[in-house]
């Protein structure tokens, strides 16, 4: 990446990153060195746009209309929004909440590999998406653990939020289920 970057081939240091997360996080569920991180916000920082109006760059920043549940990111930028969200939340006082989803046995045990795996992940990702709200952020960790920012709520709502992740992703009697870990920004 550091060559890539003093290159100045962007392009090619993003898709590497992304190769490099998705081989940590997900297949082999450790996180990425800060060294990696460091990377990346050299990276952003060379990113030089040409001059244009405020209108022309809010039409740029925005978000496709059609766009429903809750908005997906990778971990870096989920990072960069949690970090952000802390600082509005310890000023205006919302109640942001963090929830951790991981997919479990029948014993409670974590799920880290296998087919079954392979086949609830996506489902999960599903479930959660649809039910979050648009303004609610959500990121996959790793294969089977899924990390949501819900914003300006409650812990009875987060409750109601777990109950209807539930109702989408558990079908008939499956022996496999969510485990939910909710906390506080502040």
């Amino acid at each position: 990446m550091d060559a890539y970057i003093a290159s100045g081939k962007t392009e090619k240091a993003y898709q590497l990153f992304d190769d490099t997360i998705e081989l940590y996080l997900y297949e082999q569920g450790i996180k990425p060195s800060n060294k990696m991180f460091d990377l990346v916000t050299r990276l952003g920082e060379q990113f030089e746009h040409s001059s244009a109006s405020l209108k022309e760059i809010q039409d740029h920043l925005k978000e496709d209309e059609e766009a429903r549940g809750g908005y997906i990111c990778s971990y870096p930028v989920f990072l960069g929004i949690y970090q952000a969200i802390s600082r509005i939340a310890e000023r205006s006082g919302q109640m942001i909440y963090l929830m951790l989803c991981t997919i479990v046995d029948t014993k409670g045990n974590i799920l880290n590999k296998g087919e079954k795996l392979e086949e609830l992940s996506p489902r999960l990702e599903e479930a959660i998406r649809t039910t979050i709200r648009r303004s609610d952020i959500m990121n996959k960790y790793n294969k089977g653990q899924y990390l949501v920012l819900l914003m300006n709520t409650t812990m009875e709502n987060c409750e109601i939020i777990e109950k209807r992740i539930n109702e989408k992703f558990m079908i008939n009697r499956q022996r496999i289920s969510v485990k939910y870990y909710v906390s506080p920004l502040w």
